[in-house]
Parts: structure tokens; sequence; C-alpha cells
């Protein structure tokens, strides 16, 4: 263990551990129905989900992992009101319940409650001052009461906890452009989009950042790119057609005067400030970073990663985890990452004489604040229709060209569960076979920013972008998925047709 530090063993992990060690329905009941839930929250199922806990709740009304994943299930669908009340009764069974009290701040935050909001963030970091996600959820409520100075401070200190930590690089990005210190923002936002190459507002705040430079030719490529990304994105259009007008009504152009003059220094300081002064004043919440919690493995480090995927459900000492890593992890450096898993509520510990056990939470943690919308309201997932027939039976429409139809059926899978990577993925397809070019590689976009890595989705945008004979961009896809799969044949077919047709 590191010198100096505690692990807290909170009433939610002994509710974990209890579980797991009682026999009969508690442990096959409980931990596995809560294992369940989060498993239909992680693949966008929230109805699924909030039977699961639901559940859990009839079986044990006082376990707080449940209230508290409930909560965060209810605050994603945009039921702020019965989300707070789960949280609270989450902190009720268990007041040091870190993630239970920050996600009481959040909700707070969302209902525009924002002094008492403050308070539960405190709250929790008086608790662990290691808590990230509350750490930049605070800098983002300090930015909305305009204490700009103090929002840094806590992104800063969300970065100092992980340094890859990437909505506190995104947000402290785009408090740097309000303070005009573009170079700073610039660096931070190379980090981001590094990462996350199809994340639109990542872009589009980068415009802005060389807009406060005024290098507006870079603006406009990264306005355009964010545009590309995604075609409904209002705020870089506005921003676009505002440089264009302004760059075109210079003095000298030749559009407007017929010939070349000087544009004296003077008038182009003024046009400068124009566009500055119109595009940069706005503090848009689009500009912050989304979907956070859906990629927990950014909150980790390398160590961290090795050491929750050796854990289990069941209790395992050091040196069992020890023997389960190998050679891959150091002893120190294991059980340093098993603390951060601790402290992250993905792992709970427990004395057993001389050791000390560690075994999977089933804490989903807490909400960033940035990445919660209000959605309109979703269809019962008892629609009367099965997801994956539905699903099933619009692959062989596609596969009969039979788009219509297909889409039709796509639409249903959807109203069942809006959030299906693979469903997205043929409602992609289909329509770009329907001639719907923009909507196609948007619905596409909309997955990877997500998940990056999700190699079904790279292939429908490298194939509909080489059937669209933009060769360079599926070319670009096809490496990204011989990046992740170097052994993929039908990848290599296509990168070669696409570099053909390029020549």
């Amino acid at each position: 263990m590191v010198p100096g530090t505690r692990i807290v063993c909170t009433k939610a992990m002994i509710a974990y551990a209890a579980a797991v060690a009682l026999p009969g329905v508690r442990k096959s009941g409980v931990a596995k129905l809560i294992s369940q839930g989060n498993e239909h929250y992680r693949k966008g199922r929230l109805g699924e989900a909030i039977k699961a806990y639901n559940q859990v709740l009839q079986i044990d009304p006082e376990n707080p992992v449940a209230w508290n994943n409930k909560g965060l299930i209810l605050a994603v669908a945009g039921n702020f009101n019965e989300a707070l009340k789960c949280h609270m009764k989450a902190v009720e069974l268990d007041p040091e319940h870190v993630d239970a009290i920050s996600n009481v701040g959040m909700t707070y935050s969302k209902l525009e409650k924002l002094d008492e909001a403050l308070e539960w963030y405190d709250r929790a970091l008086e608790l662990d001052r290691n808590h990230e996600t509350t750490w930049n959820n605070r800098g983002n409520l300090l930015s909305k009461l305009e204490r700009y100075d103090e929002a840094i401070i806590c992104y800063d200190r969300a970065l100092e906890i992980n340094p890859n930590y990437m909505a506190a690089m995104n947000n402290k990005a785009v408090e740097l452009i309000h303070m005009k210190k573009f170079d700073g923002a610039l660096s931070l936002l190379n980090n981001v989009l590094k990462s996350r190459p199809l994340f639109a507002e990542g872009w589009y705040v980068k415009g802005k950042a060389y807009i406060g430079m005024g290098d507006f030719e870079k603006a406009i490529v990264c306005l355009e790119r964010a545009r590309r990304l995604n075609p409904d994105f209002a705020q870089a259009k506005r921003a676009l057609d505002v440089l264009k007008k302004k760059l075109v009504e210079q003095p000298g152009d030749t559009a407007k005067a017929g010939k070349k003059t000087q544009i004296t220094e003077r008038e182009k300081e003024r046009t400068e400030k124009s566009i500055q002064n119109e595009i940069l004043k706005p503090r848009a919440e689009s500009e912050r970073m989304g979907d956070e919690f859906e990629r927990p493995e950014e909150h980790l480090t390398k160590e961290e990663k090795l050491a929750l995927d050796a854990l289990t459900d069941e209790p395992m000492t050091v040196p069992a985890l020890k023997a389960s890593v190998g050679n891959k992890l150091a002893k120190p450096a294991l059980e340093r990452a098993l603390e951060g898993l601790v402290r992250r509520g993905l792992a709970a510990s427990s004395d057993e004489g001389k050791n000390v056990a560690y075994m999977k939470t089933n804490a989903l943690g807490s909400i960033e604040e940035e990445m919660v919308e209000r959605k309109e309201e979703q269809e019962s997932e008892d629609s009367g229709n099965d997801l994956h027939a539905l699903v099933s039976r619009s692959r062989k429409l596609i596969n009969g060209e039979r788009y219509k139809e297909a889409e039709r059926d796509l639409k249903k899978a959807l109203k069942i569960n809006p959030y299906d990577d693979m469903t997205l993925c043929l409602m992609a397809q289909v329509q770009y076979e329907m001639g719907d070019r923009d909507r196609a590689i948007n619905t596409i976009s909309k997955i990877l920013g997500k998940k990056p890595d999700f190699i079904p989705a790279w292939f429908t945008l490298a194939n509909a972008t080489l059937k669209g004979k933009e060769y360079s961009d599926s070319a670009e896809c096809f490496r990204k998925i011989l990046e992740l799969q170097p052994e993929n044949a039908e990848a290599r077919k296509g990168l070669n047709e696409a570099e053909k047709a390029m020549k």
C-alpha cells in the first residue's frame, strides 16, 4: 500500500460483499441482477436496467448500490427529480457513498439549483479529495457561475489526478479560450482530438481558438470538419457563416471592389475584432465534452486496467491477483492499482486476517455532468416487438436491396433501444443506400465519437465513402481498421481498392 493512504470500506461495498457471501436468492439474485442492470445500462438498454435495479430493491430495499445506479439511469433519461430521490436514498443508507453524493450535486445542477449542487460537490470532495469526476463537474458548475479562475483550478485538479482525463482537458480548453489563452487551449484540444478524432464539438472549439488567434484559414478548416461530422451542428454553421461573410466584405476583395486594393492594418484589425466579438463571446453547453461516463477506460491507468481485468465477483487476495496478472505488474504497482480501483468505486476491499482481499463492485460510479442531456421519453422496452428479430429481418431486407422496408424495421428497433450500435450501423447503411449520405455519415460519427474502436462502424463508413468515390476518406477508414486488426483481410482488400482508385 502507498504510505499515508487508507481504504474506506463503505456500506455500499459491505452490502455488495454481503450479497456475494450469502447463499441462495441473495447471492444469485442481488449480485447477478445488479451486474445485469449495469450491462444493460452500458449497452443503452435503459428500460431493462431499471427493471433489474427494481428487482434488486424488491429483494433488498436498503441496497445503496441499486438506489444509486437506478438514479443514474433516471438522470441519463432526463428525469432529474426522480433521480435526485434515488441518490438521496443511497446517501441516507450510506453517508460515505461518494459517487451518490457527487450525483446529488449533478442532479441539483441540472435542476438549476446551483448553490445546493456546489454544497454536495464539496461534501463529496471532503470524503475523497481524489474524486476526479466531482472536480470536473464542480469546474463546470463554477463556470456557469462565472467563477472562471476557480473552474480552471478544478479542471487542473482533475487532470492532476488523471492526466488522460479527456473531459477535463476539453473543458479547461473552453475556459482558456474565453480567457484569451489560446496557445494553452490548442495544446489541450490537440490531445483531445488525437484520442477522439470524430468529436465534432472538439473541432468547433479548436476553430474558436484559431479565431481568437486571428488564423481564420485554420479556423475554417476546423469548423468545416465539425460540420461534416455533424451536419446539424448549428453553432459551427453560424460561425462559418460569420467568418465567410466578414472575410468577403473586407476592402480589397475582388468580388466587392472589382479589383485588388490594399487592406490597411487598421481595417484588418477591425474585421478580426468583429469576427472575434461575434463568435468567441457565446458560451454554449455543446462546447463541453459528452458521453464521458461511457468511456470509463479513460479514467484508468494501464496498471488499473490490468488489475480490473483480473478481479472477479469473489474476494481475491493480493497474492492470488499477482499470480493472475503474472509478470505484467509488480506487486507494488498492483497494490497501487487496486487502491485506485477502490477509490473509483470499481473494486471493494475487505480484511481477511493478515491479508486484504479485493473484489469487483457493482457501482456504476458518478455521472459526468456534461454528458447528461434531456432526452425525449423513450417507448417502453416492452413495446410488443423483439429487438433482435427486427434487426435480423432488416439484415435480410438490406441484402435483398429492400431498403425502405429495412428502414421501417430499424426505426422500430431504435425505438426499443436508441443506443444499439449495430442497429445504428445498419441504419447508416440504409441511409446511404437511399441517397442520404450526410445523415449516414452523421449516424456513424455519433457511434465512433463514443466508441472510436468499434470496427463495424469503421467498415460501414469505409464502404459508404468508397461507394461515394471519396477514396481518400475511405482509405483512411480502412487504415484505422487495420490499425485495430492488422490481419483483417477484408480491410486490406478495401484499402487496396481505395488506393488504386486514388491513383
